[in-house]
């Protein structure tokens, strides 16, 4: 059996247990679209004056973002517990590659979150959010949130294959995505910023994956946004990649 074919049936078994997790599901798409509609509450009126763009048009795709990366809490969970839960060591009597388990743990959570920025756009489109930028750039905007969520999943997995707990687990992903989060353009734009802070913020990889579904959706600058995104995904593979694969096969 290939490796293309064992990992896309664990990635099925993968996304099998999320859909049919109440807890999951909640986890990965409740969160983000109640802090959708809050937020929109909240600073809907404040924001809005001091941008080209109406707010929605602004906040669902930084909501999109942080879906995609706070869900990769539950890729961190599910890792770990399929390691110290003995489905590894199930495995690795079997006759496949040592990295498939890996390969389909990124099948699977890719697939799940497609799900989940299908949704957060789904509710954006009721508020008021619009593509504006033809259906390719759709597919755009939906490759390029997969794309950005490589970052946080390679994260992720090496997160669930060191701690000793799925609480720590747990933490170790939100916490630090809900930092990034607040201190990136996804909220408020760059100009809201201290100038001595506008060079990190521009730093920061929520800021630059927002730019890129901005520009895809309202409109903007998409190439330079989109190199970012894919160099800080190549930087996250080949640093975070080995170390997690490594870390999984202990």
């Amino acid at each position: 059996m290939s490796v293309v074919v064992e990992a896309a049936l664990l990635a099925g078994r993968n996304t099998r247990r999320f859909l049919h997790s109440p807890r999951l599901l909640g986890d990965a798409v409740a969160f983000p679209l109640v802090l959708l509609l809050l937020m929109l509450v909240m600073f809907g009126e404040v924001v809005s004056g001091s941008t080209v763009e109406p707010y929605i048009a602004r906040l669902a795709p930084g909501i999109v973002l942080f879906s995609v990366a706070y869900s990769c809490a539950g890729s961190a969970v599910a890792h770990h517990v399929d390691l110290r839960g003995g489905l590894q060591g199930r495995l690795r009597t079997m006759p496949i590659s040592r990295v498939s388990p890996l390969l389909g743990r990124i099948g699977g959570d890719l697939v799940t979150f497609t799900l989940v920025t299908v949704v957060t756009v789904a509710v954006g489109h009721l508020l008021g959010f619009r593509f504006r930028q033809g259906p390719l750039a759709v597919l755009g905007f939906l490759l390029v949130a997969l794309l950005f969520a490589l970052i946080f999943l390679w994260a992720a997995l090496l997160v669930g294959a060191t701690v000793g707990s799925v609480e720590s687990a747990n933490t170790a992903i939100t916490m630090p995505v809900t930092l990034l989060l607040l201190v990136s353009t996804c909220l408020v734009p760059l100009s809201a910023f201290p100038d001595w802070a506008q060079p990190v913020i521009r730093l920061n990889p929520l800021s630059g994956a927002h730019s890129a579904l901005l520009g895809l959706s309202w409109g903007g600058p998409v190439l330079v946004p989109v190199l970012q995104t894919l160099g800080w995904a190549v930087a996250a593979t080949v640093v975070l990649g080995p170390l997690a694969l490594r870390r999984s096969l202990r």
